[in-house]
C-alpha cells in the first residue's frame, strides 16, 4: 500500500512540474478581408527574411491561435500566404501590413493582423508596439506621396520627394530613441538592422558603442558591425582613401590625380541606372560650371554594370568632369572602400585631402564650397 501510494505522490510531482512548465500562447484575430479558412504562418525571424517556417495556424471566424514553447526569447514573424491581402506589402522602412515581427519568448500575447497590426501582452512587445503606432502616425500619408513619384510632372514629384525625405528626418529620433532604450535587446537590434540605411553613421556608431552582448548577437549585426568599420576609415575628419580605376577609354587614374592635390573635390558615386543620381545631375553640372575655376574638382565614380550604358549616361547627362570605373556595380572596389551602400553618395573633400562632408546636396554643397573656396 505504501509503495501504491508513493508512485501516486511521484506522478502527482511529475504532473505538476509539467503543468508548471511555461509556454507561449499567441492570441490572434484579423481584420480588412475575409481571411476565414486560410492560414497564418509563424517563421522565425532573420536579417532579411524569414529564418524557417515555425509553425501554422488556421484562420477560423477571424480569429487563430499558436501555442509553444520559447525557453530562449527569439524574433518572429507572422506571414499569410503571398498575394492572399492586397495591402500586404513594405511600409515605413521594413514594416509589413497583416505581417508584424515581435519578440517570441513564453508569454501570452494578442496579435491584431490588420493593415497596422499589434502585438501586445509582455513589456518588450508593448512598447515596440508602441514605437510601430508613432511611425503610423508619421507616415500616414505616405501612400499619397509615393502615388504622386510615378506623376509626370517634375515639380509634383520634387514636392513628394522632399515630403518623404521631411517624413524619413522626423523618424530618425523615433528609431534612436527606441534603439538606445533596447540597447541590449533582439527587439532593439532589428529596428536598427531595418533603419540602417536612414540612420546617420554617427547615430550608428554611438549606438554599436552602447551596445550589449545580446544585441551583438541579433541576426545581421555582426555585418553591419563590420560596415561600420570601414566608415570609421573613411569619416568627416579622416584623409581621403586613395585607390585606382579606369577611365572611360580604359585608362587606369588614381582618385588622387583629382583630389587632395590642393583643390577642394567631390568624388561623386552614381551610376546611368539610378534615378536619383540623374535627377542631381543638371544641379552639379551648375555648381561644377560656378567653381571650376576657383579651385574645384568633381571625380564621378560609376557603379555601372557596362561600359555602353555608363557612355551613354556620360553624354545623355552631360557630364564633364573625369569619370572612373571598374563596372562592377555594387562590387565597384572605390565604393567599397567607402562603404557605400546607396547612390547617390558624395563625400567632400578640402584642399589637404581631408574629409569634411558626406551627401551634401543642393543649397548644403554649395553653402559649403563657398565656404571652403573663399
Amino acid at each position: 500500500m505504501k509503495k501504491i501510494l508513493g508512485l501516486v505522490a511521484v506522478c502527482a510531482i511529475v504532473l505538476t512540474a509539467c503543468s508548471d512548465k511555461k509556454t507561449y500562447t499567441i492570441i490572434g484575430t484579423t481584420d480588412g478581408a475575409d481571411l476565414n479558412g486560410n492560414y497564418v504562418y509563424l517563421y522565425a525571424d532573420a536579417a532579411g527574411g524569414d529564418a524557417g517556417l515555425l509553425d501554422s495556424a488556421l484562420v477560423t471566424d477571424g480569429a487563430f491561435t499558436f501555442k509553444g514553447v520559447q525557453d530562449t526569447p527569439m524574433l518572429a514573424g507572422l506571414r499569410l500566404a503571398e498575394g492572399l491581402i492586397d495591402s500586404q506589402q513594405e511600409i515605413f522602412g521594413g514594416f509589413t501590413s497583416y505581417a508584424p515581427w515581435f519578440l517570441l519568448d513564453n508569454s501570452k500575447l494578442t496579435v491584431h493582423l490588420g493593415v497596422n497590426s499589434t502585438v501586445k501582452g509582455s513589456p518588450e512587445n508593448n512598447e515596440l508596439t508602441a514605437y510601430i503606432g508613432q511611425l503610423d502616425a508619421l507616415y500616414d500619408n505616405q501612400a499619397e506621396l509615393e502615388a504622386l513619384l510615378k506623376s509626370k510632372d517634375d515639380s509634383l514629384i520634387n514636392e513628394a520627394e522632399a515630403a518623404l525625405e521631411a517624413i524619413d528626418a522626423l523618424a530618425v529620433p523615433v528609431h534612436k530613441a527606441y534603439i538606445l532604450s533596447h540597447s541590449n535587446s533582439l527587439t532593439g537590434a532589428k529596428v536598427f538592422y531595418t533603419n540602417r540605411y536612414a540612420l546617420p553613421e554617427a547615430d550608428q556608431q554611438e549606438i554599436i558603442a552602447q551596445a550589449g552582448e545580446l544585441f551583438k548577437s541579433a541576426p545581421g549585426i555582426d555585418k553591419r558591425i563590420e560596415h561600420l568599420a570601414v566608415l570609421a576609415k573613411v569619416a568627416v575628419g579622416n584623409k581621403f582613401t586613395d585607390f585606382e580605376l579606369a577611365d572611360p577609354q580604359g585608362k587606369p587614374h588614381k582618385l588622387s590625380e583629382y583630389v587632395g592635390n590642393g583643390k577642394v573635390a567631390l568624388i561623386d558615386f552614381w551610376a546611368s541606372w539610378c534615378p536619383p543620381c540623374r535627377r542631381s545631375m543638371p544641379f552639379l553640372r551648375e555648381v561644377y560650371e560656378q567653381y571650376k575655376d576657383k579651385g574645384f574638382e568633381i571625380v564621378g565614380v560609376s557603379l555601372d554594370r557596362t561600359g555602353e550604358a555608363w557612355i551613354k549616361g556620360i553624354e545623355d547627362l552631360q557630364i564633364t568632369w573625369p569619370q572612373i570605373s571598374d563596372l562592377q556595380y555594387w562590387k565597384n572596389a572605390g565604393a567599397a572602400l567607402y562603404g557605400v551602400n546607396s547612390i547617390p553618395h558624395t563625400v567632400l573633400v578640402d584642399k589637404e585631402g581631408v574629409i569634411v562632408a558626406k551627401n551634401l546636396h543642393g543649397e548644403a554643397l554649395n553653402a559649403k564650397l563657398t565656404e571652403l573656396l573663399k
